[in-house]
């Protein structure tokens, strides 16, 4: 179905209700211990128990990612001790998944370099206080649902807020292909659907190979003669 703006727009836009995807979002944590096996962390955003992320952990003289999945987590409140302000956040246990052979040196290497003191002894190995917390991200993952799609851009709806202006390693499926899209956060507006908090997101498409660019046209065609 055509959308009625379209003749204020580069390329058409078509309604849709039948796309999904996935939209990378790093975001900054804080480690509050670390071993070989894996860490407890303290982020402010929700990870998934049982899902598998892409950790990035940048300490004093070295640089690792590595990819863990989540065993446990729970909400807790954190006071600032400036203000007293009180702000939920997430805690969550870190299994690493992909630390053998030369990643597993390369975060010993790591945890020798920042280490601040000993924790305590566990099955899977020696916790640590590290010093680098505050270079410490993780790749999430945000599903959206597309509204409205054109050649350049789409209007996506999602649980999780994005900033303006900001970029994003996209996945769109299609079909049986799954495109990847640079994209940039061109607007957004809170909306309430069935009493859960959402929001629209313009996204308009930064980078997007030729290949993809194909299957999302030859899609676009594919709604112009229904």
């Amino acid at each position: 179905m055509k959308d009625k703006d379209n003749e204020n727009r580069r390329n058409k836009r078509y309604v849709v209700d039948d796309l999904a995807g996935n939209v990378f979002y790093t975001s900054e944590l804080e480690v509050l211990n670390l071993s070989i096996d894996g860490a407890a962390i303290e982020t402010a955003r929700r990870l998934e128990l049982n899902r598998e992320y892409t950790f990035k952990i940048k300490g004093n003289n070295s640089f690792l990612s590595l990819k863990g999945k989540v065993v446990w987590a729970i909400l807790v409140s954190k006071v600032d001790k400036n203000t007293g302000a009180i702000t939920p956040v997430y805690r969550a246990g870190i299994r690493f998944t992909d630390t053998l052979n030369e990643k597993a040196n390369m975060l010993i290497k790591f945890i020798e370099e920042n280490k601040l003191r000993r924790m305590e002894n566990r099955l899977g190995g020696v916790r640590f206080k590290i010093s680098a917390k505050e270079q410490m991200k993780v790749d999430l993952i945000h599903e959206y649902r597309v509204k409205k799609i054109s050649l350049s851009g789409m209007l996506v709806e999602t649980e999780y807020p994005l900033d303006v202006e900001s970029c994003h390693d996209i996945e769109l499926f299609i079909n049986s292909h799954s495109l990847t899209i640079l994209g940039r956060v061109a607007n957004i507006k809170e909306a309430n659907t069935d009493g859960i908090n959402k929001y629209e997101i313009g996204i308009e498409f930064f980078e997007i190979s030729e290949g993809d660019e194909e299957v999302l046209q030859e899609f676009l065609n594919s709604l112009e003669e229904v």
